[in-house]
């Protein structure tokens, strides 16, 4: 009886001091237990049924998850956690111009001394109040974040096949109307992943710009041939048949976080999950600061409204993003540019460039990526 009474008295005192079992349970687990595949972490994630799903408004902000595989070692020398940190390499896009990225993204990217890759349609600039003024775009160039082109209008541009100067407007005039604003662009991205497969407009695409970002793909493979059920042989744009390759320089892989998918609302804990599960995919192609593949995320919106989150899928709360940006820096990951990946026309593949300590790009195994196990995000 003594003892039980002394375990009512705890779950009393734990309640009172507002720290539920659940976190207790979840704090004491060991993170050895999550390390050994990041499907094991996933397979519990229970998807929520729209319409909006609700978080607990008055709930901790402070989401659980497993340290990434390589930090697992007992080993806390200089000479471990700067291998470690050479392994994990992450690129930051925003895409759209959203004056959240300004206002709720960039003061929590500084904290960390984080730089990122702002992707910008130059005509709808300044033309809403929640759309970015080029002063505030002056502002990110200022403090050398990476500024590149998002067609002028964010056309789909997969509707305008019939006109080629509807094309050319989108995607050549925007890399134009950036320059006019003192803005050099030599890479693109397409608007909704739209495009990168289509022959007429990568053609396009090709004309003015060096590189360009699409969608659709959790790592990015510096060599091109790390993608499942894909044959291509490097990063080239077209086969030897003449067919557009999945991922060459006008098609870089990248991907969204979108919660809301297949009429599912992922709650911001679950999606922290697959932001963790992801970043730590690259570690079975990185070694010894030789980088096989790594992860390109793109955002967009960033909001406090438990409302705008569940009715856009490609928003982001503002505590998930610090919370993930925590992660990286807590972790060890390396924040690049995207104008860090560079192209070699000869070899046919990608490498990181004007990184220190410097960083290479080693060639992933193809058949190996089949035994990794992917975030499910749709």
């Amino acid at each position: 009886m003594v003892i039980f009474a002394l375990v009512l008295l705890g779950i009393t005192i734990t309640l009172a001091a507002g720290i539920s079992p659940l976190q207790i349970a979840m704090s004491k687990s060991s993170p050895h237990h999550h390390t050994k595949s990041s499907s094991s972490s996933s397979s519990s994630i229970n998807p929520r049924l729209l319409p909006n799903y609700q978080t607990n408004k008055t709930a901790s902000h402070l989401y659980f998850a497993p340290p990434p595989p390589s930090s697992t070692s007992h080993s806390s020398t200089n000479a471990t956690n700067l291998a470690q940190k050479m392994n994990k390499v992450v690129m930051i896009n925003f895409d759209d111009g959203w004056k959240s990225q300004l206002l709720y993204a960039k003061p929590i990217l500084d904290q960390y001394g984080y730089k990122a890759t702002f992707f910008i349609p130059c005509a709808k600039m300044a033309t809403a109040p929640y759309w970015m003024t080029w002063p505030d775009i002056a502002k990110l160039r200022d403090d050398k974040m990476d500024i590149e082109s998002h067609t002028m209008t964010h056309a789909h541009l997969t509707t305008l096949l019939s006109s080629p100067a509807k094309l050319a407007y989108e995607i050549g005039y925007s890399r134009q109307c950036l320059a006019n604003q003192g803005y050099n662009t030599p890479i693109f991205a397409y608007p909704l992943n739209l495009g990168s497969d289509n022959p007429t407009i990568v053609s396009i695409v090709a004309k003015y710009y060096d590189l360009a970002r699409t969608g659709s793909s959790p790592l990015m493979f510096t060599n091109c041939i790390g993608f499942p059920k894909d044959t291509q042989t490097d990063c080239r744009t077209y086969s030897a048949d003449g067919k557009l390759n999945l991922a060459n320089r006008y098609d870089i892989r990248s991907d969204s976080f979108f919660h809301i998918s297949s009429g599912h609302n992922f709650s911001p804990p679950e999606m922290f999950q697959q932001f963790v599960q992801r970043m730590n995919s690259q570690i079975p192609y990185n070694s010894n600061g030789k980088i096989g593949a790594f992860p390109i995320i793109t955002y967009h919106n960033l909001t406090n409204s438990m409302n705008d989150y569940d009715n856009a899928a490609s928003t982001i709360t503002v505590n998930l993003f610090a919370q993930e940006m925590k992660y990286l820096h807590d972790n060890g990951f390396r924040v690049l540019l995207l104008n860090q990946l560079g192209f070699d026309p000869v070899k046919n593949a990608f490498y990181l460039k004007n990184t220190f300590p410097p960083l290479e790009t080693v060639t992933a195994s193809a058949s190996s990526s089949t035994n990794l196990s992917q975030p499910t995000l749709r």
